[in-house]
């Protein structure tokens, strides 16, 4: 048996439970006396035309019904649109003085909107008479486009209501005066549209000035009446005529009537006087320039003799909200495609001397490269070594004795390279040192300074930036060094003076020989150790040689595994941290910084990884494609002590910089050096048969990278110019036929990517070139921190102590200018308070645990045994 209930009204279930408790009955509601009559009101009383126009004023929307009742009193000849006398039944209108246009122009001036129930009520009214030609008046024309479109601009609007003159304006009741059939207006509609116009500025700069260049257009801004035209004489096609036309249509202009107002401003400023100094002969209508030169630039027969910049429009005699006139801005310029292909970007060319061969991984790093993440050299938490204890200790970058390593060989000095750029036929030749820099900004252009990706960190870095930091956007510098038609680039030596003075620069020399060398091997390379035997023949370092269409690369091969895929080469990369590489001098202090846990905003391997996303993957992809490589070793440091490693791969980096997708990252390499290789056979055009310095730069808020070339000449005397040319560089990028940002075609993998470039040789002055190549080079420059116990006295004696390398070379004990030098600010000196605090931590670890063996996954290590092994990295005085 199915029971079903129905809820019950509250008021319902309160008697029933007063009627059943309490014993009294329940009481019926009181019924009202009598029920009010809907008495529908006369056409008199409510106006259905009224209550439109009073919707239409208050929010531009009503119901249907009132749409319905409008058209049906307009089939039956009662609607009237104009509002009745409040009190009063309003007497009818005869049909024709009341005009629909002008009830809509009162509508549209409130809400700006109109239904299409109430057009096809104006046009079941008939058709009006149409009015004489010289009865036409640019108003009624309106009204007339607005019966056909219903639609019409706000400015538009508001300029048509300027005047009581306007068939827009609300009528009184007094009849307007009919104008005489063939009498010009007093006052031009077209003219009250221009000038407000000018006002709103709802039309371009240019045609402002096009209509305004002499007396005889409508929107002359000059106040002298118009010649009245004869009875039955045709207009003169005026260009403010033409333009009221063009807005009352559409509002917009034909590209043809612009090009024609181009050409009538021409004619007005060849035939119009330069220095006239009234308004009406002025050509902009502003009058004489009170602040123009003096005389001595300006010559009665030449008036466009002053010394301006050609990189920068002439701004002289325009108005200062006004656009300028384009103007020829270069005197060169080339332009062509980079179009997609499926052949490799670099192909392997065989080096033509012997090279030892590539080093391996020692104390069982190799693990590192086979599975994913961190590794820390000691668990925090177990206090277990992953790895053997003593490389936890870094030996002394000074107590290192380079010379007895092969030295660094410059592109310029590389003889191999020199034979292979001729052997090949390749104009240019470079390492990845020289390269990567280019190839960065060259990115940052075709890109559109796509932001980088770090959606894969922890919630702390969620709303960190995402842009390439200010180290990695940093104008790149170097030298086309050429002989017998061949280039070899190396990096500027003003960019690279003070390296000697970079800590960093010495420690990735040493920690690549400290993690591919047993203690053993490693020990002969201590300055105060002998030094290992010499070798009966002296190889070269083993380097990957490559070409393409254009360049020969070169490229160090540090380490080897071939259980990688491809080659198994892989690139071992030193990461000093945060404190060691924003405060480089008072290295010796922030040692005492330390790594404590994986993930967290400060002293964490994951803000190490953030900084390497935004300051290092993308010079490291680039590094790593030119040496056919698989990925990075990082090793984590503060020049004092390893934390730990971590392998990653060129697909780890591609996804962080590029985005996913198989071979989102060669499309990406195969670009740039295409483009790159465009724009240095330009820059080596411009003084041909010598060699170059090239400074590039694309800054974030430019669309375009500048180039500045300039000839390397020696021999150039103290105080002359030397010559500068400046180049433009942009790029337009399509996906299939598609134009699209630069940071959707670097992501997009599944369609075609064609990029069209364009060189620009600029018409700028020597003085104007060199004056922004002075503040490119100011952007390479940082403020040196003064280290703790240091004043600006004392730091320079420090300077000129440092020396890394052993050996004094010529300059490095050159002081730079005292302005190079500041006092630490607050992040700084956070940071050193970090370093104080891990350095006593440190300290009061190593005095509890003096004496004791050290756990390592492999055994145990006894005390003595490390001792021993520590004792070869350390000078015994």
């Amino acid at each position: 048996m199915r029971v079903t209930t129905r809820r019950l009204p509250l008021r319902r279930l309160t008697r029933c439970f007063s009627s059943a408790v309490l014993g009294t009955p329940p009481q019926p509601r009181p019924k009202l006396k009598f029920k009010p009559k809907f008495k529908p009101p006369t056409s008199a009383e409510v106006d259905p035309s009224k209550r439109l126009v009073r919707t239409l004023r208050n929010d531009g929307s009503f119901d249907t019904t009132v749409f319905d009742t409008t058209l049906r009193h307009t089939m039956t000849g009662q609607a009237q649109f104009s509002p009745p006398v409040s009190g009063l039944p309003r007497p009818k209108k005869k049909p024709q003085d009341v005009d629909p246009a002008e009830q809509l122009a009162r509508a549209l001036r409130n809400k700006g909107s109109i239904d299409a129930t109430l057009r096809r009520t104006m046009i079941a009214q008939g058709p009006r008479p149409r009015p004489r030609q010289a009865d036409a008046d640019p108003a009624e024309q309106l009204a007339r486009a607005l019966r056909n479109n219903g639609s019409i601009d706000t400015t538009l609007r508001r300029t048509t209501t300027t005047t009581g003159n306007d068939p827009f304006s609300p009528p009184v009741s007094v009849p307007r005066p009919k104008k005489k059939p063939h009498q010009a207006p007093d006052v031009d509609p077209a003219e009250q549209l221009a000038r407000a116009l000018r006002n709103k500025g709802s039309i371009d700069a240019t045609l402002r000035r096009t209509t305004t260049g002499n007396g005889n257009s409508t929107f002359s801004p000059v106040s002298v009446p118009r010649p009245k035209k004869k009875a039955h004489q045709a207009p003169d096609v005026d260009p403010a005529e033409q333009l009221a036309r063009a807005l009352r249509n559409k509002g917009n202009l034909d590209t043809k009537f612009i090009s024609s107002l181009i050409q009538q401003m021409d004619q007005m400023d060849r035939s119009t006087p330069k220095d006239g100094a009234t308004l009406a002969t002025s050509p902009t209508g502003w009058g004489a320039d009170a602040l123009r030169p003096t005389s001595q630039y300006i010559n009665a027969e030449t008036p466009t003799e002053i010394p301006t910049s050609k990189t920068r429009l002439d701004r002289s005699g325009i108005a200062p909200h006004l656009q300028p006139e384009p103007t020829l801005s270069y005197s060169r310029r080339i332009e062509g495609l980079l179009e997609p292909t499926d052949t490799p970007t670099l192909e392997t060319v065989d080096p033509p001397s012997e090279q030892y061969p590539i080093a391996t991984l020692s104390h069982g790093l190799d693990r590192v490269l086979f599975n994913p993440g961190v590794h820390w050299l000691q668990d925090p938490r177990s206090k277990v070594y992953n790895f053997p204890p003593y490389l936890e200790v870094i030996p002394k970058v000074t107590d290192f004795a380079f010379e007895r390593l092969g030295s660094f060989i410059k592109s310029s000095h590389d003889n191999d390279l020199w034979d292979l750029a001729r052997r090949e036929k390749r104009t240019f030749a470079g390492s990845t040192s020289s390269l990567s820099g280019m190839l960065s900004h060259v990115y940052f252009l075709l890109s559109g300074d796509k932001h980088v990706n770090t959606d894969g960190l922890s919630r702390h870095f969620g709303k960190e930036p995402r842009d390439f930091t200010s180290g990695q956007r940093m104008p790149a510098s170097v030298v086309l060094n050429h002989n017998d038609g061949v280039y070899a680039i190396d990096s500027d030596g003003d960019k690279n003076r003070f390296a000697e003075k970079n800590i960093l620069t010495w420690m990735g020399t040493l920690l690549e020989k400290f993690l591919t060398s047993s203690p053993e091997e490693f020990a002969p390379y201590m300055r105060f150790n002998p030094p290992p035997p010499p070798v009966e023949k002296r190889l070269r370092d083993a380097y990957r040689f490559a070409k393409s269409k254009s360049f020969v690369m070169r490229s160090q091969l540090d380490c080897v595994d071939p259980r990688l895929p491809g080659t198994g080469v892989f690139d071992i990369k030193t990461r000093a941290c945060l404190p060691i590489r924003m405060d480089l001098l008072n290295f010796e202090e922030n040692s005492g910084y330390l790594l404590r846990s994986l993930t967290g905003k400060i002293e964490s391997f994951e803000r190490e990884y953030y900084d390497l996303i935004r300051s290092a993957f993308l010079k490291y992809s680039f590094q790593v494609r030119i040496g056919n490589m698989d990925g990075v070793i990082v090793a984590y440091h503060n020049t004092a002590q390893i934390f730990g490693f971590q392998y990653i791969s060129l697909q780890e980096m591609d996804e962080a910089i590029f985005g996913s997708g198989k071979g989102v990252g060669d499309r990406v390499f195969g670009k740039c050096v295409g483009l790159l290789e465009k724009v240095l056979e330009e820059a080596v055009a411009c003084y041909p048969g010598e060699s170059v310095k090239c400074t590039f730069e694309k800054l974030d808020t430019d669309n375009v990278m500048n180039v500045w070339v300039q000839p390397a000449r020696p021999e150039v005397a103290e105080g002359e110019a030397v010559p500068i040319t400046q180049l433009e560089v942009s790029v337009s990028n399509f996906l299939g036929q598609s134009p699209v940002r630069g940071s959707a075609a670097v992501a997009s993998i599944d369609e075609p990517w064609t990029t069209q470039w364009s060189i620009s040789r600029l018409m700028s002055s020597g003085d104007d070139a060199r004056l922004a190549l002075d503040a490119a080079k100011a952007r390479q420059f940082r403020y040196i921190d003064i280290p703790t116990g240091l004043d600006v006295n004392t730091v320079g004696a420090m300077w000129s102590a440092l020396n890394f390398g052993g050996v004094q070379r010529e300059g490095a004990g050159h002081v730079p200018p005292i302005h190079y030098f500041k006092e630490a600010g607050p992040r700084t000196q956070e940071l050193r308070d970090l370093a104080r605090a891990g350095r006593a931590d440190t300290a009061k670890k190593v005095m509890e645990e003096e004496g004791q063996a050290k756990v390592w996954v492999n055994g145990r290590v006894e005390w003595t045994e490390l001792q021993k092994v520590l004792e070869m990295y350390r000078n015994s005085e």
